[in-house]
């Protein structure tokens, strides 16, 4: 499943000293607006360094809109997700970092989709020099 979202709208709050909340208002590629957050890590300037979904199923939602801009869209492939995650009706699971761990680990024993994962990123590979 291949989604499209803009990001409208990027609130964050501090709960404690390592510890705060972001808040992501976006609008998918048919205009439906919804509201998604998660739990983030702080460093010790309080910018947030890390993020985690509190429902499993919004975690690659949630990791791609944690280093988007506000008015971006971005493209996200859920299939591969989706194989090991199922649509449950009681989707108010909190995941941990433990559970996004195992989730990963499951991830890795699915065969690999072919396609645009999370948004397009340049990637630089350095090599060492002997």
């Amino acid at each position: 499943m291949f989604k499209t979202f803009k990001l409208i709208e990027k609130k964050e709050e501090q709960f404690s000293q390592t510890e705060g909340k972001m808040t992501f208002r976006l609008e998918d590629e048919n205009g439906i607006e919804r509201t998604v957050w998660g739990n983030t890590q702080l460093d010790e300037d309080l910018n947030s360094i890390g993020i985690v979904a509190l429902r499993p199923r919004e975690h690659p939602l949630i990791q791609c809109l944690f280093l988007t801009n506000v008015n971006e869209k971005i493209n996200i492939e859920f299939t591969q997700y989706n194989d090991v995650f199922e649509r449950k009706d009681d989707e108010s699971i909190v995941a941990t970092a433990e559970d996004i761990e195992k989730i990963a680990r499951e991830m890795q024993n699915k065969p690999m989709r072919v396609g645009a994962l999370l948004k397009s990123t340049e990637v630089k590979i350095t090599e060492s020099m002997s």
